[in-house]
């Protein structure tokens, strides 16, 4: 891990903070001092997992959280930890990790507003199932 500069968690608009087995997804115009209404998403996932998929897209890494320098790459790792609970083989996890980095920007764009929109209705996981299996469907994953 590389160290974070001042300058860089202050242009940070979005963010995801992990803790043991969570993630919860942050764009603000203060991160440092997000709002309850900036809150995109909160899952369950192993936070090495999007660690990983943070390196592939050098988003710079400081203690637990991801500052993630986009949008668009903001939105494939929000796709990501929404899907990636569903999946249990090995070839479907390798699958989504292929699809994440293959789909356009617009696909990105597309899926990751449809989870945040539905995340801040509900605000609860559980009602994203729908839209996960939807998903998984849409790009023949599983």
């Amino acid at each position: 891990m590389r160290a974070t500069t001042l300058e860089e968690v202050l242009q940070t608009r979005y963010q995801i903070k992990l803790t043991r087995n969570k993630a919860i997804f942050i764009w603000s115009s203060t991160p440092q001092t997000p709002l309850k209404s900036s809150i995109d998403l909160k899952t369950k996932i192993n936070p090495n997992e999007l660690f990983l998929l943070a390196k592939e897209f050098k988003s710079p890494i400081d203690n637990d959280k991801i500052l993630v320098q986009g949008l668009e790459q903001y939105n494939r790792l929000l796709i990501y930890a929404c899907v990636r609970p569903s999946l249990k083989k090995i070839e479907s996890i390798s699958k989504l990790q292929a699809q994440i980095f293959d789909m356009t920007g617009w696909d990105a764009h597309y899926w990751a507003s449809a989870f945040r929109e539905l995340w801040w209705k509900k605000g609860k996981y559980a009602e994203l199932r729908r839209l996960v299996k939807a998903f998984k469907l849409f790009f023949e994953i599983e």
